[in-house]
């Protein structure tokens, strides 16, 4: 497809995203540079009293969590308040891989990149709540348009959260599957490298998987960058979403709160329960997805056990598991969120990082069931005699936009190829003039690289089917059309 082409059809997916999608038409008209559209995502509102003793508790927990995979001492020991106060939600708990996942912290910390003063860590809430075999993943990385493994194919279903420590083993794995061959002299290199790089990290603190994933996330992000560029370049910090809300939450539930009442005032639940079905992170009990507030452990894998309330008891969907049920009593909850029998929901979690008045920075489809759970939360605080709680959580802002398209490219003859984690660093990270020149580009340009993929979320249920459009424009086209520059 020729440039002009690419042109007129991202013109055409943008301006159908912008007339049925409007929650999404502001990010495709901010013209700002990158650089002073993420300055503008750091900039908040005075913090109310209430959220700043809230924060603190989260800034707490934060810093408990990745204390098993740091210590007490280290990258831990710098997170503050200010750290989380405005913080990516949109991430996997795996090992940096995907365009699209690299982006949001990219975009959400652009203005830090090349600031010259001694930078904070980045603390991203990543989701532990996903599988090995997730399309963001698929049991590895990838790398020179090769899925590299060092999950097995049996593990697909089990969670992040759960599994137990393990080697990084990729290069054995390709042995086996007989793909070694394929690779150059230099690739085999890297990737021996590599896998000696993520084996040779300090992971004797950690008891899971997710605790070994903090570090080598900590570890590999300043690889994206040239080598001038590390020591200014802020350390990344996963801290996985469902520990941190499960530390908070064991201190916010034993306290009289809405989030409390929410859970054991029986009259109160049904309310939550009505409000928030068919949301997309909550719960849709008619079709089998979501669960209420938490998911209990499968007792025999590192798996998820669907929750029902029934009475006044969280019990397993899946009948043959009822006598795992978790009184909805404050104690046994309590005691359930310790064992790490029960981990939060992400629509539980997402409700406590509003109630603490955290601005997450949010993706499409994150911007969407966000806005959905404060307008419900909204809704219920002021029917329900909560009414300071509602101003509290009507300041809270949900529509900082950090996902959604990838950054990293190179060249290849007369296009642009789409970069993953590892094909950036195997290249030794990108410069200084490769990022002032992206944090030059206006926004509405970088977002409009992932625009086809913004369209696909949004078409079904926005866009009318006689008027949706039939051509699609993948990164590379789109990238080669935007940054030209390259």
């Amino acid at each position: 497809m020729d440039k002009q082409r690419v042109r007129e059809s991202l013109d055409s997916v943008v301006g159908q995203i912008r007339t049925y999608v409007p929650v999404m038409a502001p990010y495709f008209e901010d013209d700002r540079p990158l650089g002073d559209y993420a300055h503008g995502l750091r900039t908040a509102p005075d913090v109310a009293p209430e959220h700043a003793q809230r924060q603190q508790q989260i800034a707490h927990s934060v810093r408990r969590v990745l204390q098993r995979s740091f210590g007490p001492g280290g990258p831990a020991a710098r997170v503050t308040v200010e750290s989380i106060r405005v913080t990516n939600i949109v991430d996997h708990h795996q090992v940096l891989n995907h365009p699209l996942l690299l982006g949001t912290n990219i975009i959400g910390n652009a203005a830090r990149l090349l600031s010259e003063e001694a930078p904070g860590p980045i603390v991203t809430l990543s989701c532990s709540n996903v599988n090995p075999s997730n399309a963001y993943m698929r049991n590895g990385f990838r790398f020179r348009g090769t899925d590299i493994p060092y999950f097995s194919a049996k593990e697909h279903r089990d969670v992040m959260y759960y599994l137990r420590p393990r080697p990084f083993d990729f290069v054995q794995r390709l042995h086996r599957m007989k793909r070694w061959a394929g690779f150059t002299p230099a690739d085999k290199e890297f990737l021996e490298e590599y896998q000696s790089l993520l084996n040779g990290l300090d992971h004797s603190r950690g008891s899971r998987h997710r605790d070994q994933l903090a570090s080598v996330v900590q570890a590999t992000w300043p690889l994206l960058f040239s080598r001038e560029l590390r020591p200014r370049v802020p350390d990344l910090l996963y801290a996985n979403a469902e520990d941190v809300a499960r530390e908070a939450l064991i201190e916010v539930l034993a306290q009289e709160n809405f989030l409390s009442e929410a859970l054991f005032d029986a009259e109160q639940r049904q309310h939550v329960l009505d409000t928030f079905r068919g949301v997309v992170v909550a719960w849709d009990e008619a079709a089998g997805k979501g669960t209420h507030f938490f998911w209990r452990r499968h007792p025999d894998r590192p798996r998820l056990l669907r929750l029902y309330v029934e009475g006044d008891a969280l019990v397993p969907a899946d009948r043959r598991y009822s006598h795992l049920r978790v009184p909805l009593e404050r104690q046994a909850l309590c005691e359930a969120l310790h064992r790490e029998d029960i981990i939060p929901s992400v629509a539980l979690y997402m409700t406590l990082l509003l109630h603490a008045g955290v601005r997450p920075l949010v993706g499409p489809g994150s911007l969407v069931y966000t806005t959905q759970l404060k307008d419900g939360w909204l809704r219920l605080l002021d029917q329900h005699g909560h009414a300071r709680e509602a101003r509290l959580l009507a300041g809270v802002d949900v529509t900082g936009m950090v996902a959604g398209t990838p950054v990293f490219f190179e060249r290849a003859g007369s296009t642009l190829r789409t970069l993953y984690a590892a094909d950036v660093i195997s290249a030794g990270g990108v410069d200084r003039p490769y990022l002032e020149r992206v944090l030059r580009t206006p926004f509405k340009d970088v977002l409009s690289v992932g625009s086809s993929g913004v369209y696909d979320l949004f078409s079904h249920t926005y866009i009318p089917a006689d008027q949706r459009l039939t051509e699609s424009i993948g990164f590379d086209e789109a990238a080669t059309v935007v940054h030209d520059w390259l």
